[in-house]
């Protein structure tokens, strides 16, 4: 049997910008997309703090450093200055799951990198 376990967490990003004039995702710097082990294309879901709403999407390269983009039908629910969340899952089996420890992404309020560390509750 597979289990789903969160695999990454990026607290407290902050939307540059929210395009309605792009097919959906949400464009992540590649510092911290590479970071936090999340794939172009992957499957995350994005919690907005700053309104409550929450959307799942894909994630894209934004191709500038500290620049956050949510696109497509999300910007309406995304504003800039909107602070985020955005986290992966993945399938584990049984003995994956008793060894894994997620990773979280911690970001200062111009979304650069400030810490990866492992959850720790």
């Amino acid at each position: 049997m597979l289990i789903q376990l969160l695999k990454a967490k990026i607290q407290k990003l902050v939307v540059s910008e929210s395009s309605e004039n792009y097919p959906g995702s949400i464009a992540l710097p590649d510092e911290i997309l590479q970071a936090s082990g999340i794939r172009k294309f992957e499957q995350v879901y994005v919690n907005n703090l700053t309104n409550g709403n929450r959307i799942m999407t894909y994630a894209i390269s934004s191709g500038r450093k500290g620049y956050v983009s949510v696109n497509g039908a999300a910007s309406k629910l995304f504003k800039k200055g909107d602070i985020v969340h955005v986290l992966s899952f993945a399938y584990f089996t049984d003995e994956e799951a008793d060894d894994f420890t997620p990773t979280i992404i911690l970001t200062d309020t111009d979304n650069n990198l400030v810490q990866k560390k492992s959850y720790v509750l």
